[in-house]
Order: C-alpha cells, then structure tokens, then sequence
C-alpha cells in the first residue's frame, strides 16, 4: 500500500516540510549574528561556547523529553512543543531588535547566546515526538520507509532555507530573519487539530510509575538490544564530530577560509539539503531491497571521506560538490538510524528510544566546543581536515569488526 494514502501521515509530512523550511534560518540566523558580533579572530570558539550551551540544555532535558512521549498523547505534546517554539522564537526575535542599533559587547553578546540556546529545550521535545507519530500513522510493518520519505521531505523543506535566511538576514536584519523561522512551528500548531493519531499514550502504564522508571525502561532497552546500541554509537560518533564542524563552525569557515557573505553561504546550505533530497530518494525508493546495516557503515565512511575532502577544497565546484556529498550523507546516517531502531524497538517505548538517537545532536554541539577551542589554538584548517580523517576511520574500523551492523537487513 501507498504511505501517502495515510491521511495523518500527510499531515506530519507537512508539518517536516514547514519545519524544514524554518529550522535552517533559524541556525543560520544564530551562528551568523555571533561569527559577526564575536571579537576578531574568536569566532569559532563563541561558536562552540553557545553549541556546547545548547548541547547541555538538549542533552539535559533530551532524558526527559523521550519519557514524556510516550508518557502522554504523542499529538499533544507536539501541539504544545510548536506553541512553545514560536513563543520561544518572538521572544528572542523582540530582544534582537530593541538591542540592534548598539555597539557590540561581550556582555550583549553573552547574553544573545543564553536566550539563543532557549531554543535546545523545544527542539529536544520535539524530534523523537514526531518521529514516534510517524510509527502511529503508518504502523509497524511500514514505519521504517515511511520514516525515510520524512526525511525526504525534511531535506526538501530546506532546500529554499539557505538561500532565503541569506536574503533575509543581508537585507532585513537578524531580528526580522529569526522572526521568519517562528512561521514553521505556528503552521505545525495548526496542522496538529487535524491529525487523529496520538491522541491517546503510547505506554499507557507509564503514568502508574515513576518518571525516573520510564527513563529507566528506555535504558533497559539499549542492555537488551545490542543491534540498537551499535547503531547510536554510529550515530553518536558521526553526527558528534561531523556536525560539529559541519554545523556549528561553518560560519566561521565560509566566512574566513571561503570568504562568503551570508547570502554565498545560504546557496551552500542549498547544496547540503539537495544532496539530502537524493539520498532519502535513494533509500525511499529502495525499500525492504536495502541492506540498512552495511549501508549506515558504508555511509559513515563516506561522510569522513566528504568533510576530509571539503576541508582541502578551495574551488567552488569542489567546495559545494563535497558539501552535498556531506549533506547526502548526514540526511542518510539519522533516515537509517532511525529506520532500523523503529524496526526492533516496541512502540511504547519508542520516543525513549528515539531520543537516545537524537542525542547525537546534542553530542555535536558540546564537541563543537572542543573543536572551537581547538581551531583557535591549531587553526581551523587543522581542526576540519582532523574532523573528516577520524569519521572514515572510525567508519571503516565499525565496517571491518562489527558484524551485528553489517549482517543487519
């Protein structure tokens, strides 16, 4: 049967495209604000102060978050998480205006970076939530593919960010583009009156125990599940050090290796969700034909080879042809992730579990710290090149002894 004959699913596809759309202005908005109020040449370490803030705050609560998906109805909790994103999103957006016409401070700066990080508690709460409703809307048999048209589509919705947070924030300011990334959330809170799936709890005993017990359960799963472990330590490791320098320096890389403007780096953004958009398409069209276990190996070697790569490219085809390259593969490492751990897990344990994957996210952000502090000491060049060549051979050192990933269908 057809997924897109699931009426709710539609729905949440929708939502992953407007949120798709707004989320990237959203990062660009942050990390080219601080990269342009940062003092000269501290760039990249204010980068990874407030990626390893926003870290702290997603990991923290990214503990809690997985229990309260399943604890309550899946469909509330996504409605109240976009009410609190877009709120979350205006506030900051008022106090980037009142502040505009200052003259840059530390203290400002640190202050921006606080609220700035606000955003990690939302975002924690509402990946593994809607991720889970995908499993409610297409049920167990195809909620593995159905999660990787979600990605598709999560790719697809970014592909007009980048080039649009550039327009927006060269033309219109910080606060009017970090307002614009607030549409997406809003547009979500009025998709989740239609949507008819997670109206109920997914683990309906949760409630009769303990918070604490239902974190607890999540972890059980990960003692007795060794294919689940595996797979979050791809994940984890990947994501951690990939987007570590992929994501949360970029700005200062664009900006003082490449020399682009916010607009230059939007159209690269462009080219990291394109190469989304194939590899989800790839993997959506295979199917139940994909071997996902060699493939998630195959793809966290590539992905080290890419930033590798990227880091020792200066001319442009090169530079934005790795940078889809690494986009392709970052879009494929969380569609397979995901789609496997779906494939093993119980559902009413599935949003513990799947925030334990989406902590990756939250990994890369405090590593970014490290790596921030690292590239003001060595230089970025270093740091970037080092990056790549520890992701392909971790990738091939997994590939090479883990037979549990590699038999896995």
């Amino acid at each position: 049967m057809n997924i897109l004959h699931f009426r709710d699913f539609r729905l949440l596809l929708l939502s992953q495209l407007f949120i798709g759309f707004t989320q990237p202005v959203l990062f660009m908005t942050q990390s080219w604000y601080i990269s342009e109020m940062a003092p000269e040449n501290l760039s990249a370490l204010f980068l990874g102060i407030k990626a390893a803030l926003s870290g702290a705050v997603f990991i923290g609560y990214m503990v809690l978050a997985g229990a309260f998906v399943d604890r309550f109805p899946r469909r509330t909790v996504m409605r109240v998480s976009q009410i609190l994103a877009f709120l979350s999103i205006a506030a900051v957006s008022v106090f980037l205006h009142l502040i505009s016409g200052s003259d840059p401070s530390i203290f400002r700066l640190a202050i921006v970076i606080i609220l700035f990080c606000s955003f990690g508690i939302v975002f924690a709460q509402d990946q593994p939530n809607r991720v889970a409703l995908v499993r409610d809307s297409l049920g167990a048999a195809m909620g593995s593919r159905g999660l990787s048209f979600f990605f598709l589509v999560l790719a697809i919705g970014g592909m007009g960010a980048g080039p649009t947070g550039g327009w927006l924030i060269e033309n219109l300011g910080y606060s009017t583009a970090y307002l614009f990334a607030g549409i997406g959330p809003l547009l979500a809170v009025g998709l989740t009156f239609y949507i008819r799936v997670g109206s109920a709890p997914a683990d309906r005993g949760a409630a009769r125990e303990g918070l604490f017990n239902n974190v607890m359960n999540g972890y059980q799963v990960l003692r007795d599940l060794p294919i689940v472990r595996f797979v979050l330590f791809l994940n984890w490791t990947s994501i951690a050090i990939g987007l570590g320098v992929m994501g949360q320096l970029i700005a200062s890389w664009v900006d003082e290796k490449l020399g682009f403007g916010a607009f230059d780096w939007g159209i690269m953004i462009l080219t990291w969700t394109v190469g989304g958009v194939l590899s989800t398409l790839v993997i959506t069209g295979l199917g139940a034909r994909l071997r996902r276990g060699p493939t998630l190996l195959m793809t966290v070697s590539l992905f080290g080879a890419a930033v590798l790569l990227y880091s020792l490219s200066r001319s442009n085809v090169f530079v934005f042809s790795f940078n889809l390259i690494c986009g392709a593969c970052f879009f494929a490492i969380n569609a397979l992730s995901t789609g496997i751990i779906q494939s093993v897990v119980e559902n009413k344990v599935l949003g513990r579990v799947n925030s334990f994957v989406f902590m990756s996210q939250g990994m890369m952000q405090i590593t970014a710290l490290l790596l921030g502090t690292l590239a003001t000491v060595i230089g970025l060049q270093f740091v970037y090149s080092g990056a790549g060549l520890v992701i392909l051979l971790f990738g091939i050192i997994m590939a090479l002894r883990n037979q549990t990933v590699r038999d896995f269908r």
